[in-house]
């Protein structure tokens, strides 16, 4: 599992109330800033999603993280299958977990190496 970007909030941000909102934290990833933009909707299509965790009322939360749990080839086409966590937590207890599969026409493994190569 490898951490691909995180923000902190300056202030709880609250979903509770906006129409639909669990229908929007899967996409919440699209917020955080140190992923390139070609990782973001214009490359990627979204297979799946999946929140695995949720055990509060309260939907106010401080940070996310963004893990990259997994990605490989696909066999037909070569684009890759990009296995994403997201965690969305407040005062550090973890609100939810959400898994994400997208179908990539970039590698996220060769693109996230050379953005640590860099930092060194």
């Amino acid at each position: 599992m490898i951490l691909i970007a995180q923000k902190t909030l300056p202030r709880h941000f609250k979903l509770e109330g906006q129409k639909n909102f669990l229908s929007l934290l899967p996409q919440l990833w699209q917020e955080l800033e140190g992923i390139p933009h070609s990782l973001k909707n214009g490359e990627n299509w979204l297979l799946s999603e999946e929140i695995i965790r949720y055990p509060s009322s309260n939907y106010s939360f401080d940070k996310l993280k963004l893990y990259l749990l997994s990605e490989h080839i696909t066999r037909h086409s070569k684009k890759y299958i990009i296995n994403l966590s997201l965690e969305i937590t407040s005062n550090t207890k973890l609100l939810a977990k959400i898994n994400l599969s997208l179908l990539s026409e970039d590698s996220w493994n060769e693109i996230i190496q050379k953005k640590s190569i860099r930092l060194i």
